[in-house]
């Protein structure tokens, strides 16, 4: 599984690294404070509590993981819509036209013909920005030599 990890502000950083400590300090506590009035045994086994106090515990609990999961959720919401208009505002911007694109650049037609071929081209800009001139880079007019096939190799058996 891939995640995609971003570099995150060092404040940020921070931050979460304090509310996690809380939180499990907050965990921790709870825990504690309520293991360890039933592991005293300084009078006696506690089999005869009531059962209300044990559910009192329980509804505290409860409303604890009812209001960290409203924030949770609320949290949640905010960064989706606050993504969202992020993502609206870096959307991609439409594609130039060929008559747009020379006119931006000055290029004339032929210069944009040139630069819609593939290969490797050289472009001299001028002072302001513009497309002075195109040219073909050196390597793209050398001949290449033609591809030899090595004796004994299969194809060279199948020609004969």
């Amino acid at each position: 599984m891939n995640l995609i990890h971003t570099p995150q502000r060092p404040v940020m950083l921070v931050i979460d690294v304090i509310l996690t400590l809380l939180a499990w300090t907050g965990l921790v506590m709870l825990i504690v404070r309520g293991l360890v009035p039933m592991l005293d045994t300084h009078g006696g086994p506690r089999l005869g509590a009531p059962i209300f106090a044990a559910m009192q515990t329980l509804q505290v609990y409860f409303w604890i993981a009812v209001i960290n999961g409203a924030i949770l959720i609320t949290w949640a919401r905010y960064q989706k819509r606050r993504s969202d208009s992020f993502a609206q505002r870096r959307a991609a911007t439409a594609s130039l036209s060929d008559d747009a694109l020379m006119e931006s650049f000055h290029l004339s037609a032929s210069d944009l013909d040139r630069l819609q071929q593939p290969g490797v081209l050289v472009i001299h800009n001028d002072e302001e920005g513009g497309v002075q001139k195109v040219t073909a880079h050196e390597s793209r007019d050398v001949e290449r030599p033609g591809l030899k096939l090595v004796p004994g190799s299969d194809s060279s058996k199948k020609a004969n």
